[in-house]
């Protein structure tokens, strides 16, 4: 056991003692309901079945949204990065875009597209768009001086030097801005799921809240927090072992 794995330990435990202690004080299932109740509701949720209905319903909604926001971002980061044209005119758009608050596009976007599928799947990827589409842009433009010289010396051209060079190695942060996106979508999809929703992890806190069940909300709270950490982890750990230059990638020691 390395000494992160340690330390993540001893910050759970001293989270659920004060979590613990907190319910005490308060008293009150409705407003802090204890550790032990929030597992109940969750021992409830896998005893019925529904659990991975839920996940599996909200894990769907991010994964499109996710696609949906690459295909959009990283192409688009891309030229906005290398291509000085439209670097000048569309990154001051996407500088002030960045202070429009996300959640304002969920009234807009009922108005346009309703209540239905296509509503949650367009917000999610608009809410992952606006982190990953300026992260896209600063991976593209990171000097890498060496590897240009590396490729002009050798007789390649600007748009070959990209597509052979720069793009391969920058490749490794994309894929991790899209690891990444689903973190974002895992927030955002609580919103999303709002309103006209059968299953998901956000229905479940609004059932909750809607039934006075705080445990419920904990529950889910509690289940969401669990995979996005732990897919994110994974993810990682398999982009690491995978490439093996990728310089964010996690040491052995930690």
């Amino acid at each position: 056991m390395n000494q992160t794995t340690k330390r993540n330990m001893v910050i759970v435990l001293v989270f659920v003692i004060f979590w613990q202690i907190a319910s005490m004080r308060i008293n009150k299932s409705l407003f802090m309901p204890s550790p032990e109740e929030t597992l109940e509701s969750l021992e409830g949720l896998i005893k019925n079945g529904t659990l991975l209905q839920h996940i599996g319903a909200s894990f769907g909604r991010i994964t499109a949204g996710v696609m949906v926001a690459t295909c959009f971002s990283v192409p688009l980061g891309m030229v906005i990065a290398w291509v000085k044209l439209a670097n000048r005119w569309l990154y001051p758009v996407i500088v002030a875009m960045s202070f429009i608050p996300v959640t304002c596009f969920s009234v807009l976007l009922v108005l346009y597209l309703g209540i239905g599928e296509l509503m949650k799947i367009v917000f999610i990827a608009i809410a992952v768009s606006f982190s990953m589409l300026p992260s896209v842009i600063q991976t593209c433009q990171a000097p890498n001086d060496k590897l240009k010289e590396t490729a002009y010396t050798m007789g390649f051209s600007y748009p070959r030097m990209l597509w052979y060079c720069m793009i391969p190695y920058i490749m490794p942060n994309l894929i991790n801005l899209i690891i990444n996106g689903y973190s974002v979508g895992w927030n955002y999809v609580i919103l999303a799921e709002l309103t006209n929703t059968a299953h998901g992890l956000g229905h479940l806190m609004h059932v909750g809240k809607a039934r006075g069940n705080t445990a419920l909300v904990f529950a889910s709270m509690l289940i969401l927090v669990c995979i996005s950490f732990v897919f994110t982890k994974i993810c990682k750990i398999l982009l690491g072992r995978r490439c093996e230059w990728w310089e964010g990638k996690e040491s052995k020691n930690e």
